[in-house]
């Protein structure tokens, strides 16, 4: 199959979710830290009345300790609010052209009612496509092999 047809095919559903920490507005900082940790994962998706208000990930909280604020902090000042999220019907595709688009290395991923079915993060996606492409994957050659050092020729 070819790599956009895959990447069009492929909905949100059939990848492998991360479980991440589910967290409530008015939990502190230092526990979104602990608990990160705990699920070796750099995010945590922050709900309230079982339905996704934000995230709090790796980045915020090293922005929020250079702030030098207090650890006991309450998330819903920090947190990103209202964070772009996909459903599981999304496909690979839409997943792949928003993180090139925003930026983003997660993306939460909700049911129809707004509650959290996990994330997908960038390694997830590479994990798939090396499932599904590893030829192209592993014997692809580095760009400095790709191109010439030297001027050949007269």
């Amino acid at each position: 199959m070819v790599l956009r047809e895959v990447l069009t095919s492929t909905k949100v559903a059939e990848l492998t979710l991360k479980s991440v920490p589910i967290l409530a507005p008015r939990d502190s900082v230092a526990r979104a830290a602990s608990e990160m940790r705990e699920h070796s994962h750099g995010s945590a998706l922050i709900c309230d009345g079982g339905k996704l208000v934000g995230v709090f990930t790796e980045r915020d909280l090293l922005r929020f300790i250079a702030g030098g604020k207090a650890m006991q902090t309450t998330l819903e000042g920090v947190m990103t609010a209202q964070p772009r999220t996909i459903s599981t019907e999304d496909t690979l595709m839409t997943v792949v052209q928003l993180m090139d688009q925003g930026g983003y290395r997660r993306l939460p991923v909700v049911d129809a009612a707004g509650a959290p079915a996990g994330i997908v993060d960038v390694k997830t996606v590479m994990h798939f496509l090396v499932e599904h492409f590893p030829a192209g994957v592993y014997n692809q050659a580095s760009h400095a092999l790709q191109v010439a050092k030297d001027a050949e020729g007269a």
